[in-house]
């Protein structure tokens, strides 16, 4: 008894090969394409002020302990931000320390968060609202206690919070006008 034994033709394998890799596609299409859709709405506006954000070179960007305005002792940390665009209505700002971190949001003139009150301006009260530097200026601000480095990001007028922008290492202050301004109350 012999048993004929046939294969498929080369041109069904080749037909149902394509059909098999068309259908795979498809099902790709029909799941990644709205993922990545989704993913990428709004980075556009983030992307369009990326570097506008950015921290200034200034004496100011130290940190210091010592004694205080009214006389107490205390850590404190000063940075200048610059902001360089129209779309930006506020910032997050990042304190790292020893492997810590705290974070505080604000938008012009607001403390943001109860965190707020551990930032202030240079030449203002921790318990003050913050302004924003308006674009192309620079604002300098003190944070309460000792933080080695800080990272900004900003915030848009949509709401949307961009990712970082910049990130700065803090060393300890050596100018002695930028220590007396940072150590006031």
């Amino acid at each position: 008894m012999v048993i004929n034994k046939r294969g498929i033709s080369p041109i069904i394998a080749t037909v149902l090969i394509l059909l098999i890799t068309f259908v795979a596609i498809s099902i790709l299409a029909v799941f990644v394409v709205p993922f990545v859709s989704e993913s990428l709405e709004g980075s556009e506006e983030c992307f369009d002020i990326l570097g506008h954000v950015t921290f200034d070179e200034s004496p100011y960007n130290c940190n210091i302990g010592g004694t205080l305005g009214d006389g107490s002792e205390g850590e404190r940390t000063g940075f200048s931000v610059r902001v360089g665009g129209e779309d930006i209505s506020g910032l997050k700002i990042a304190l790292y320390n020893e492997g810590s971190s705290e974070v505080v949001e604000f938008l012009n003139g607001t403390i943001g968060n109860t965190l707020s009150s551990k930032l202030r301006m240079l030449n203002g009260l921790f318990s003050e609202g913050l302004e924003m530097p308006k674009k192309g200026g620079v604002r300098t601000y003190v944070a309460e206690g000792l933080f080695e480095k800080i990272e900004v990001s900003a915030r848009l007028k949509s709401g949307k919070t961009c990712d970082l922008s910049d990130s700065i290492e803090l060393n300890t202050c050596l100018d002695n006008d930028a220590v007396s301004k940072i150590l006031a109350s």
